[in-house]
């Protein structure tokens, strides 16, 4: 199941299909792949190993509380460089990646320190399996 769906991207950005692009199943599923393997290099080494596991699922994770992290990653990283002429003055397309890279980092870097994951297997998540990370924590 993706993160997030073509009706997510259309909240944030209403006039979506008026550009010409029509099916954005291609860059849903590059965008899966992306945040899944960033979690995988920043967030998963990151946690304490005490717990027994050393396989990262990505079907034990939470999406939805990385639906707006992905829909800000594809909207800067897929669906705006396609709309953008590249002038050297800029448009409004090339302002927009900027705004949405911005945006997807922050919300990127808050849903890691909160992001739930189904350790124990269960089907539910609870408040123990809540893995918190403080932000100012060197971790090594």
């Amino acid at each position: 199941m993706a993160l997030f769906t073509e009706a997510d991207m259309k909240e944030y950005m209403p006039d979506l299909h008026n550009y010409g692009i029509q099916d954005f199943s291609d860059m849903i599923a590059k965008t899966d792949e992306d945040i899944y393997r960033l979690l995988r290099i920043d967030w998963w080494p990151k946690l304490p190993q005490a717990r027994g596991w050393d396989t990262f699922d990505t079907t034990k994770l939470k999406d939805s509380e990385l639906k707006r992290s992905a829909v800000y990653y594809c909207l800067y990283k897929y669906v705006l460089p396609q709309l953008t002429q590249w002038a050297v003055e800029g448009d409004s397309f090339q302002t927009q990646i900027v705004f949405y890279k911005t945006a997807f980092e922050e919300e990127f870097s808050v849903a890691t320190r909160q992001l739930h994951y189904d350790f124990n297997d269960d089907g539910l998540y609870s408040s123990d399996e809540q893995e918190i990370q403080p932000a100012q924590r060197l971790v090594r």
